[in-house]
């Protein structure tokens, strides 16, 4: 199979990106470097290319009826014009994929992962046919640009191209708007743990918005981000990477990611499993290490405990925010304590790094 671009593949190249395979796409992995792109997000502002990302479209008579469904929180509690995390839950309650639902007036959106644009669909529409659902679910992926807009100085940046006041749109809050003068979805969400906008609007227009961004922020220092620094952002903001933090054996609750479940849900797939497994007690747990110095953990490194294996890093970095070598773990719940010191083994030899309250960065609001 032939490896997909997307619409802005033309903008990355002149900006001099270097490129990697990511799940079929050839996309941005670093321009000036990742820690200071990541810097640069934290103390400025950041341009991303999400537009290899899916995107559902929900609508009919019992659209919401169906979300209640398959989506692990509580639907009906979203009020229009905002949005929730959580999960498409298989009958075991282990996240199919990871998501976001965009509670709209007349539909319903959806974000799921790359990976899950064929699947997500074919699950949900599945769903839908065997519930009786009086619903349509369209994937709208290739019919969508999406950029992200991420930093202290995103609402500054966008403003000055936007038909609305963004000071009114509140975090995990959306609103439809001109964007250089073309209908755009605006969700005021992100995965950087900073303030910032993800974009939906018709590709046609994609080098034509990212354009205007840049010439926007110019005197910001705004710059194009890839995919190595946003990847560092989220594990320093403590938010997952489906397929590492969580997978079909890996559920949300062990993972640390409980937020996005209502266990209360009766006829939603996989809620049962995970009430009835947390009501059981769980045996193992997501934590946060953290180091200053020494060899960087990565994932799959074991997690020892008096020289035995207790665990799993799940995602690990070099975090230029709070200047230490980080990572996320599943370890057995009785190794969790936070003030603990546990070891990494990497190559052979155990390095210890400390259990650290989690996220390891939270903005100031």
């Amino acid at each position: 199979m032939s490896i997909r671009k997307t619409p802005l593949h033309a903008a990355h190249a002149a900006s001099g990106s270097r490129f990697v395979d990511f799940h079929g796409w050839e996309m941005p992995v670093q321009y000036e470097g990742i820690l200071a792109e990541a810097r640069r997000v934290r103390a400025h502002v950041g341009l991303f290319d999400l537009c290899h990302m899916g995107r559902l479209v929900i609508s009919g008579p019992d659209r919401e009826a169906l979300i209640e469904r398959v989506f692990s929180g509580r639907f009906a509690k979203l009020r229009h014009g905002r949005a929730k995390y959580g999960f498409l839950l298989n009958e075991d309650g282990y996240a199919i994929d990871d998501v976001l639902v965009y509670r709209d007036v007349d539909v319903v959106h959806m974000v799921i992962n790359a990976t899950g644009r064929e699947a997500d669909t074919a699950w949900v529409t599945k769903q839908c046919a065997a519930g009786g659902f009086d619903a349509t679910v369209e994937n709208v992926s290739d019919e969508q640009a999406m950029i992200a807009l991420q930093g202290p100085a995103s609402e500054h940046v966008l403003q000055t191209l936007c038909g609305t006041d963004l000071s009114a749109v509140r975090y995990y809050g959306f609103t439809t708007a001109p964007v250089c003068g073309h209908e755009t979805l605006m969700a005021r969400t992100g995965y950087t743990g900073e303030d910032g906008f993800e974009l939906f609007f018709d590709p046609k227009h994609a080098m034509e918005v990212w354009a205007a961004l840049e010439a926007s922020g110019a005197s910001l220092e705004i710059a194009p981000i890839g995919l190595g620094a946003r990847d560092l952002l989220r594990l320093e903001a403590g938010m997952p990477l489906y397929g590492q933090e969580l997978n079909l054996e890996i559920d949300p609750l062990e993972a640390g990611l409980g937020f996005g479940v209502d266990l209360s849900k009766e006829d939603t797939l996989g809620v049962p499993a995970l009430r009835a497994r947390k009501e059981a007690g769980l045996t193992r747990t997501a934590i946060s290490l953290a180091q200053q110095g020494g060899r960087v953990p990565r994932p799959g490194c074991r997690v020892l405990k008096d020289g035995k294996p207790v665990g799993v890093v799940t995602s690990g970095g070099v975090s230029p925010t709070v200047e230490r070598n980080i990572a996320r773990a599943l370890v057995d719940a009785r190794a969790a304590e936070i003030g603990g010191t546990l070891g990494i083994e990497i190559r052979g030899r155990s390095h210890p790094m400390d259990v650290v309250a989690h996220p390891f960065y939270k903005r100031a609001k």
